[in-house]
């Protein structure tokens, strides 16, 4: 059994330091004030402090306030390295449930989810915390179940489930607020806003990431500052704003080091590194590199070592050292091989695929590349199922609390009619009104639940960010093509293509100006199709196009006309250095096909022959 004593013990601290005498009334208020941010803790060493002061206070044959206590460490201090954290939380929780203490559970079990992430095994520590949320349910503190769902949240965002994540982070918010924790509801922002960024939603990212940055400075909470600092540093980079996301990350180092936040320190120098790479400074990458490397190594944290070695090869590979990129990308495909994280496995593909062209390896490269187009294209599809389930939360939301409103508006008005019972007929007339007010709500409500339900439906078969057809809208038309195709006898041929070298206008120029010069290629390819003809967006720069009753050598004709009005395109009031050309494949509804699917298979084929062919050209299936 680890007892408080015993890490105590190490501890070189003066008598005159420490609390005089037991006093559970005063253990408990403290512990309280601490939890409910009354007092604010901004450092180890006051976290330290506050630990000796429980422990004066707390009496020595009290079992329960001596767990208490215990989980109060797991809550807040450094337990040292991941190994040594989990044996710590894993002791607690067996003493816990001898003690059968449900709140001192919920606290371990988060703590040992905590530890399990710090390993760099995020999948795994899903387990004590769904343990930890369903005991949480039952035990009705707020505060608590507020933490299950949040470090659940976190999870979930971290695998891309960012759309279950939101669910979890408001649920938390709601409990917190419901509750009259006012400063812990505040605090829940910062990882709504996390997983808005992870969607994509920079808009609204950044409105909770300002909140809670100034609701952070405002109490003097720094480690929720530095986080929101961090986030707000990775929103910037996202946006291809790297000169801010550089004085964000300089700010985030400064004030963990000031604050003893080692683990800020290094985050913050590894997005550092992230930075300077896209700036090609290399020197100062890598400096900023090894700062972090130090710090997660004093921390004994494993969980950024993928990111570490990613970074590193893109160094090399800056230098020229693609034989050295190559050896740091094995180690990076190790550590993301272990956890799968797919965001950061696509950039390691990506950048992969640049050191083998380098190196003459094009069979690689190839591979690397389609690796990285599929991870995307993979990207983009959970990405669009995020939105939708987003917005399928927030109908559902709208609609219990619509059911919630219903449920206490026909309770308000048995009280009332029970009150003009009471009160006689003088009442009628109000009640009357009341009912119809009701009702004319109800109207209104139901009205804009119509409208709303109309829009997800738009939304669902339209690309968000071209206004083309999606990829859900795609295979209807297509199933529709093919049965007429058949009936008709007509041919029906179908191109895929995509933007050459695409990545390098977002690291260049930023994730707005890469959408922008996506809008502008669809009008441009709408305005060189014919009627009849279906253009959708199936993934990041990947498109499929349609061509009903239509012959190879026709077909063939419609695809150069796309590749040279892309080719002549004028995109120098986005960029004055974008030239964008796009490679493409043709293929033809045979009758052996399936389904379209088959054909853009071969399509496919045709379009990476035309890349490794040397890219803006038109390749035909074999």
């Amino acid at each position: 059994m680890l007892l408080a004593l015993g890490w105590l013990a190490s501890q070189d601290v003066p008598a005159q330091a420490r609390t005089p005498g037991p006093d559970p009334v005063a253990f408990d208020r403290l512990v309280e004030a601490v939890e409910r941010g009354d007092r604010v803790i901004t450092s180890p060493q006051e976290i330290r402090g506050v630990v000796q002061e429980l422990d004066a206070l707390r009496p020595r044959e009290d079992a329960m306030r001596e767990l208490r206590l215990r989980g109060f460490r797991c809550d807040y201090d450094d337990l040292g390295p991941p190994a040594s954290g989990l044996a710590y939380a894993r002791a607690g929780l067996s003493d816990a449930r001898r003690l059968q203490d449900v709140g001192s559970q919920i606290r371990f079990l988060l703590c040992e989810g905590h530890y399990i992430d710090g390993s760099g095994l995020v999948s795994q520590s899903i387990v004590p915390v769904e343990a930890a949320l369903a005991l949480a349910r039952k035990h009705e503190d707020p505060r608590l179940l507020a933490q299950a769902l949040a470090h659940r949240g976190g999870l979930r965002s971290l695998v891309g489930e960012q759309a279950a994540a939101l669910g979890d982070f408001l649920d938390a918010q709601r409990a917190l607020s419901k509750a009259g924790l006012k400063k812990e509801a505040e605090a829940a922002l910062q990882d709504i806003a996390v997983a808005y960024r992870r969607m994509g939603d920079h808009a609204k990212a950044l409105e909770y990431l300002r909140q809670s940055v100034a609701f952070a400075e405002r109490e003097g909470y720094w480690s929720t500052l530095t986080i929101g600092l961090l986030q707000t540093a990775f929103l910037h980079e996202d946006l291809g704003r790297l000169d801010e996301s550089l004085a964000v990350l300089r700010r985030v180092s400064a004030l963990a080091l000031q604050h003893g936040l080692e683990y800020d320190a290094a985050a913050a120098q590894l997005g550092m590194a992230s930075v300077l790479v896209k700036k090609g400074q290399w020197d100062a990458a890598e400096l900023a590199l090894s700062a972090a490397s130090d710090g997660f190594d004093r921390l004994a944290d494993r969980s950024n070592e993928g990111m570490l070695h990613l970074v590193r090869g893109q160094v090399h590979a800056g230098r020229g050292d693609h034989a050295g990129a190559i050896a740091q990308y094995l180690e990076a495909g190790r550590a993301f091989d272990i956890d799968p994280n797919l965001r950061y496995q696509v950039d390691l593909y990506a950048a992969r695929s640049l050191s083998q062209e380098a190196l003459g390896n094009y069979r690689a490269a190839l591979n690397d590349l389609k690796l990285e187009r599929s991870g995307r294209r993979k990207l983009n599809e959970d990405a669009r199922t995020q939105q939708s389930l987003l917005l399928q939360y927030q109908f559902d939301t709208a609609r219990r609390d619509l059911q919630n409103a219903q449920l206490q508006s026909e309770r308000r008005n048995q009280q009332k009619q029970l009150a003009m019972i009471r009160r006689a007929n003088r009442w009628q007339a109000a009640a009357l009104v009341s009912f119809g007010l009701l009702l004319v709500g109800l109207v209104i409500v139901l009205v804009q639940q119509h409208r709303r339900t109309r829009r997800i439906h738009a939304l669902a078969l339209t690309d968000a960010l071209t206004g083309v057809a999606n990829r859900r809208h795609l295979e209807a038309a297509a199933a529709e093509a093919v049965s007429r195709s058949r009936a008709d006898h007509k041919p029906l041929s179908v191109l895929t293509f995509d933007l050459d070298c695409f990545k390098r206008i977002n690291d260049n120029h930023g994730h707005a100006c890469g959408d922008r010069v996506l809008v502008r290629i669809v009008r441009e390819c709408e305005a060189a199709l014919r009627q009849g003809d279906l253009l959708g967006r199936i993934g990041g720069e990947e498109f499929v196009v349609l061509l009903p009753d239509t012959a190879p050598d026709h077909a063939m004709q419609v695809a150069e006309r796309l590749r040279e009005s892309i080719e002549r395109l004028d995109l120098s009031d986005i960029a004055a250095d974008i030239r964008v050309t796009i490679s493409l494949g043709l293929a033809l509804l045979q009758a052996h096909d399936h389904a379209l699917g088959d054909v853009i298979d071969r399509a496919d084929a045709a379009l990476y022959r035309a890349k490794a062919a040397g890219r803006n050209r038109v390749e035909v299936e074999a």
